[in-house]
């Protein structure tokens, strides 16, 4: 067994946060303490009030304010100088910066100040964001602040090779791949449940669509309600919204009453909740990954999405569900329709998607990470140096 290590993480998001970013660095925190690792997390104190840890995990927090169109996106107010004072405090082995917010910014420049070996991870496509928000010229400017950020680490992970080739291609030097894997007991199909259909007004025979994640623009929901809306089978079939944010409101008043909208769940309420819908449908564009479509096909679901980064990473077309290729609401409604049609064929792309899930065992993933880490401790090549993250 390899020796323990001291590790920072520093993120933006975490738990009580729900989202695929914070899920998976929970697993890597309860994956290094388990190994016997000290483990620091530095993160924005959130107003739900403290999170558990696991021993051997300390945390530093600092007050953050949430942005005002995106109340669950908060901002903490540090400096590189509290970030040095925190990492001094711990003396790490490795720091691990998750994300390019303030946080991550402060802790980049305050690792490099200590001179203290650092990587990264890219999660989120914040470039492709912009546009979702309206503000698709910011996307140069954004490339630009990214790529110097994880330039100046010695390593940065990303989900998966589709977008360890975009980074590439976007200036990104010593990229690697951290896949994602899932709970194969926790979301499984025996957990379909009846009385859970009943309680949620879905009746006999009925095809439940389920979508689970934010309820945000960037995750392109009203192509979603555009293809429900234009579904011939609507009728015979509900629509579960699985989570929430920003665009809720409004995708109640559009989706009609034949759609449900659960908010967020956790825990094996999640996996009912999954193995109760009868097929996955995951319109986004701009995923690295999708920790949902893991889940879902976990429990026993085919999966409908777009033939984009992250979603196409994972799905075998035509085997494990459906890859759309024409981003338009009109070819993702006929893919569903296919699918709604054809419940034999949809139930052996289930069968065979559970199958695929079972093989991505986090343990596995994770133990790759860490011996990264060793890997990164061991290279005598030292860290990128503060002028090329600098801005110009």
């Amino acid at each position: 067994m390899s020796r323990p290590l001291r590790i920072t993480l520093v993120t933006e998001t975490y738990f009580p946060q729900i989202n695929g970013v914070s899920r998976t660095l929970d697993r890597l925190i309860r994956h290094c303490a388990g190994r016997g690792d000290q483990l620091q997390l530095l993160l924005p104190r959130y107003p739900q009030g403290a999170i558990a840890l696991p021993p051997g995990v300390e945390c530093q927090s600092w007050r953050a304010m949430p942005l005002p169109f995106y109340r669950e996106v908060v901002l903490p107010l540090v400096t590189p100088a509290m970030a040095a004072r925190a990492l001094a405090a711990f003396a790490p082995d490795l720091v691990h910066i998750a994300t390019e917010g303030p946080l991550g910014w402060a802790a980049l420049r305050a690792a490099h100040r200590l001179k203290l070996p650092v990587v990264s991870s890219y999660h989120s496509n914040f470039a492709e964001y912009l546009a979702m928000y309206h503000a698709g010229l910011l996307s140069p400017l954004c490339w630009s602040y990214l790529r110097r950020f994880h330039n100046a680490t010695r390593l940065t992970f990303c989900p998966t090779p589709s977008t360890r080739r975009e980074l590439e291609a976007h200036g990104f030097r010593n990229v690697a791949v951290w896949s994602r894997g899932v709970d194969s007991e926790r979301f499984h199909p025996a957990k379909r449940d009846p009385a859970l259909r009943t309680a949620l007004g879905i009746a006999p025979g009925e095809v439940v669509l389920a979508y689970a994640g934010r309820l945000a623009a960037e995750k392109n929901l009203d192509m979603l309600v555009d293809a429900w809306s234009a579904l011939p089978e609507r009728n015979r079939c509900r629509l579960l919204f699985i989570g929430d944010g920003p665009l809720r409101r409004r995708l109640q008043e559009q989706a009609g009453d034949r759609c449900i909208f659960a908010g967020y769940r956790q825990g094996e309420e999640l996996a009912r909740m999954y193995a109760s819908a009868d097929l996955f449908v995951f319109p986004s564009l701009t995923e690295t990954f999708g920790n949902v479509v893991l889940e879902a096909m976990a429990s026993g679901l085919p999966v409908i999405s777009f033939a984009v980064q992250g979603p196409g990473d994972i799905i075998d077309d035509g085997l494990t569900g459906r890859l759309v290729r024409t981003i338009h609401h009109h070819s993702l409604r006929h893919g569903i329709s296919e699918l709604i049609l054809q419940q034999e064929r949809r139930l052996q792309m289930g069968a065979l998607a559970r199958r695929y899930a079972e093989a991505q065992n986090w343990e596995c993933i994770m133990g790759e990470l860490r011996d990264s880490y060793l890997n990164t401790l061991g290279s005598r090549s030292a860290s990128p140096g503060l002028s090329e993250y600098q801005p110009a």
